[in-house]
C-alpha cells in the first residue's frame, strides 16, 4: 500500500508491530525530498512503537516513535552529497552515521523557535 507516490506502509512500518503512523507533513516533506533528489532511497528505519524505539534507542519518546523521523540507507557518496544540500531544505534535524542518513522535523526548544 502506498502512503505516498515512491514510500510504501511496509517500508515505514513498525518492524515490531507493523504498525504505521507516520505524520502527514512529515511524509509531504520526505516526499517533496525524494522528488528534489531525483532518485530514490532506502528507508530502514521509520516509525517505531514505543516497544521498538525503548529497544534501539536512548530516547524515550523520540521522533521515530511520534513518525517524525526516518533514517536511510545511501552508499553512493556523490548521491549522499545531493541529498545533504537538498534536505536541509526540508528537515532540521540531520544526522548522518556510518551506515544511515537520519532525517527529522526537529524538535522546538522552550518554545523559542530553535530547532534541535
Amino acid at each position: 500500500m502506498q502512503l505516498r507516490p515512491n514510500f510504501t506502509v511496509e517500508e515505514l512500518s513498525c518492524p515490531c508491530c507493523g504498525e504505521c503512523k507516520m505524520d502527514n507533513e512529515f511524509m509531504d516533506r520526505l516526499q517533496d525530498l525524494r522528488e528534489a533528489c531525483g532518485f530514490g532511497f532506502k528507508v530502514t528505519s521509520g516509525y517505531r512503537c514505543e516497544k521498538h524505539n525503548e529497544a534501539v534507542s536512548k530516547k524515550s519518546k523520540g521522533q521515530h516513535s511520534m513518525g517524525l523521523a526516518v533514517d536511510i540507507s545511501l552508499t553512493n557518496r556523490y548521491y549522499r552529497r545531493i541529498l545533504f544540500e537538498a534536505d536541509i531544505k526540508y528537515f532540521r534535524d540531520i544526522a548522518i552515521g556510518k551506515n544511515f542518513i537520519h532525517l527529522g522535523r526537529g524538535m522546538n526548544i522552550r518554545g523559542l523557535g530553535v530547532y534541535a
